[in-house]
């Protein structure tokens, strides 16, 4: 029922795809989305060298005999040459790159026989990856967590333009949780979807209990936008630490005065630890429809099971309004 372009290019049961997620994409993670039929991504950017993204591969091989990828983060915080070389050394059969321009890695990872999807905010970005070579792109949408890009168009907008106007497979980001969310998504022409929210909020996810607990609290409304004043905006959850950053951008702070907030040491106090008044964590707007963390294997069969029914309900409902015309028809 489920089966698209995407499913038979990375030889997945299930368009699930796990987004990269800072310091908790992992191989407990990884191997669970994976062995439940969807795609895990290792974040590289969750290890402090190639080496231990490496060893961490390996234990995800252990936990997992089904396909899964890197997500390899491309920004100015430091050089990643290295995790693109570690992935080409682990024989990896699928890398996802977001930020910067992927292109001086495109020969090398092609050349490996690697799969290379690049993450974009926009068709604009998206064009540019299908003409540097890229297998497929993932189409980011407003809603999102972490970065939405600059233009605020929301998915329903953006993933439908971006599959009009690309010839490679279009995979959905930014709303999406649910089996109704991936039947509409489908609907406007994805091959697949990307959700990074919902698999935060499950128990494989090595996040302090005391913010899984609150984020099945969370409404829609609780998420904000920040570091818009440096061109880099970045939905995050609402929090007293993220309301304090977001006044001071407004009254033009620097970027030296926005850093605590927003540094990795930061971020690791608050998903290790559980301090809410360090740093800030990304959080979709999806938020709203997660009332439970439960195991990834529970999560993706829910989906499943919930585009099943949805797909039916509408078949079933379309087919009686169509009967329904006809028998007036007849009957005049």
């Amino acid at each position: 029922m489920m089966h698209t372009t995407i499913t038979k290019m990375f030889d997945i049961r299930y368009p699930i795809i796990q987004g990269g997620l800072q310091g908790l994409g992992t191989s407990p993670l990884v191997s669970a989305v994976s062995n439940a039929g969807g795609l895990g991504l290792i974040t590289a950017g969750s290890f402090s060298s190639k080496e231990e993204m490496l060893e961490d591969i390996e234990s995800a091989r252990k936990l997992t005999s089904k396909p899964f990828g890197v997500n390899i983060a491309l920004g100015i915080r430091k050089p990643m040459d290295e995790y693109v070389e570690g992935a080409i050394e682990a024989r990896v059969p699928i890398v996802f790159t977001s930020g910067n321009n992927p292109e001086k890695y495109m020969e090398s990872l092609k050349a490996n026989g690697i799969k290379v999807v690049h993450v974009v905010p926009s068709v604009r970005f998206a064009k540019k990856a299908e003409a540097i070579g890229c297998d497929a792109v993932v189409v980011v949408g407003y809603e999102c967590g972490g970065h939405p890009g600059k233009e605020d168009v929301t998915s329903l907008t953006l993933i439908q333009k971006a599959v009009q106007e690309l010839s490679i497979p279009v995979i959905a980001a930014g709303g999406f949780s649910t089996g109704k969310s991936a039947l509409a998504a489908f609907a406007l022409g994805a091959q697949g979807v990307q959700m990074g929210t919902r698999f935060l909020a499950s128990r494989e996810t090595a996040l302090h209990k005391s913010i899984k607990d609150k984020l099945i609290k969370l409404q829609e409304t609780d998420t904000l936008l920040v570091k818009k004043s440096i061109g880099k905006a970045m939905r995050v959850m609402k929090t007293d630490r993220a309301l304090e950053l977001l006044k001071k951008e407004e009254a033009g702070a620097a970027l030296e005065e926005m850093f605590p907030y927003i540094s990795g040491e930061a971020y690791m106090e608050l998903i290790k630890n559980g301090n809410e008044n360090s740093g800030v964590i990304s959080l979709g707007q999806t938020i709203g429809l997660i009332d439970e963390i439960k195991r990834t294997e529970e999560i993706i069969k829910d989906i499943v099971q919930e585009y099943e029914q949805q797909l039916e309900f509408l078949y079933r409902n379309l087919n009686r309004e169509e009967r329904s015309h006809c028998s007036v028809k007849k009957t005049r």
